[in-house]
């Protein structure tokens, strides 16, 4: 537990007042050079989706296979080649 106090520091409990304050100032002093150097907050990223996900996603976003998407697909080329589209 020592250890861990030498780690982390005391507790806000535990220290004076003065102690405490000196806390503050030191850590607004570090988060300022912070931001003042470029650093920003970000957000934590989630999981990206699995290939199956996404696959699953379109099929229910359009409501078809996506067999059936692909022949469409194929299919606006070919009629987008000969001029058609």
């Amino acid at each position: 537990m020592d250890a861990l106090a030498r780690v982390i520091g005391p507790a806000p409990s535990e220290m004076s007042l003065e102690e405490l304050e000196a806390a503050i100032k030191r850590e607004h002093s570090r988060v300022s050079q912070g931001l003042a150097g470029g650093a920003r907050p970000t957000k934590k990223k989630g999981k990206t989706p699995s290939k199956v996900a996404k696959a699953k996603g379109l099929e229910e976003k359009f409501g078809m296979s996506l067999e059936e998407m692909e022949r469409k697909l194929e299919l606006m080329k070919k009629l987008e080649e000969k001029g058609a589209l």
